[in-house]
């Protein structure tokens, strides 16, 4: 193991953790079948029973049958009819489906439906629900079922543990590419050692959201089964990000980079030739915090989060600061070339203009 490259243990972990994957995903779908059978899942179309009378017939329009959950109107109006010895209605369980209500009911109908979602793995939810048949005129609904009628259903799917896998895949990956490349730091010299690099915070503020947001996607699509869109605030999160990173290279390049000693972590985030700066500090402190936000947001509401326009905007005020004042920061005193003391003392420093 001692003579083995960095490559050649790279491939070995990624093939363990592939087995190591496949494994937990057999128990998990063993598991799972052993479970009591539930009715339906997320973004299925389901069988509702109801009362014999009136049939499908009488009915007619099936779009008139209309479905409750826990009192509440969902939205959803029946795409089928069943008779027989099981009456029912079917309904398919998706957002799409909901466009008699708003937005803002169909958000507070869904958190009710999926309830706190890790608090179900590996077990069916059941709710109360009620068909109810809208009429013409000033008539009254008519309810199809009996009170206190239930329905059951999973939200995670059997395959739930390999998109999991798939998110710490990424995640791992971008970890180890940040130690072991130049995923994240700042230019240097093409064959000088990869320690006299310093770590970018534009950089890490990008791969952050990425992170962050590439998580939250395959989370929502496990949860509701749906592709979830991108809200408009995780654009402008990922916009701030790559621009404040574009900015950042352009304000670096044609500038090389005197020998030095980095690999601190948190130091290179926020420090520069004058030691830890406000503008960083500020920078790190609210990607961090609004990072957090958006995962809980995500995790308790199940969708992507609207956050306040001054939010964006102070998080655009740090960015400009920062890019603002790395203009001095990345020409140093200016005066000459510093000396390797120097750059190894301090790895900010020994930014030179180039011939």
């Amino acid at each position: 193991m001692k003579n083995m490259s960095h490559s050649h243990r790279a491939l070995l972990s990624t093939l363990v953790y592939v087995a190591v994957v496949a494994v937990l995903l057999f128990i998990s779908r063993n598991s799972a079948n052993q479970l009591p059978p539930a009715d339906t899942r997320i973004n299925q179309i389901h069988p509702f029973a109801r009362q014999a009378e009136p049939s499908c017939d009488k009915i007619g329009d099936v779009s008139k049958l209309m479905l409750f959950v826990n009192g509440m109107n969902t939205g959803l109006r029946a795409v089928g009819c069943l008779d027989g010895p099981k009456p029912s209605a079917l309904f398919w369980l998706r957002h799409e489906g909901a466009t008699k209500i708003s937005a803002e009911a169909d958000q507070a109908v869904w958190s009710v439906i999926l309830g706190q979602p890790l608090d179900t793995v590996g077990t069916k939810r059941t709710l109360d629900y009620d068909i109810r048949l809208s009429h013409d005129g000033d008539q009254p609904e008519q309810h199809l079922v009996k009170p206190g009628s239930q329905f059951s259903f999973y939200i995670f799917e059997w395959w739930s543990p390999l998109a999991l896998a798939v998110v710490v895949l990424v995640w791992g990956l971008l970890i180890y590419l940040a130690r072991r490349s130049a995923l994240l730091r700042d230019a240097g010299e093409q064959e000088g050692p990869l320690e006299s690099r310093t770590f970018s915070l534009a950089k890490t503020q990008m791969a952050w959201w990425f992170a962050i947001i590439f998580a939250a996607f395959v989370f929502l699509w496990l949860v509701t089964g749906e592709m979830p869109s991108l809200s408009g605030q995780a654009l402008s999160l990922l916009g701030i990000s790559s621009a404040t990173t574009i900015a950042s290279l352009g304000m670096s390049s044609g500038r090389a980079m005197a020998p030095g000693k980095s690999g601190v972590f948190f130091h290179d985030l926020l420090s520069d030739v004058n030691g830890i700066t406000i503008q960083r500090f500020q920078m790190l402190v609210m990607t961090v915090a609004l990072g957090i936000m958006f995962l809980v947001r995500v995790a308790t509401r199940l969708t992507m989060p609207e956050f306040d326009a001054s939010l964006l905007a102070l998080l655009g005020i740090s960015a400009g600061t920062y890019i603002g004042l790395k203009i001095p920061e990345d020409q140093g005193d200016g005066a000459k070339a510093p000396t390797a003391t120097a750059a190894t003392e301090d790895p900010k420093r020994g930014y030179t203009p180039t011939t």
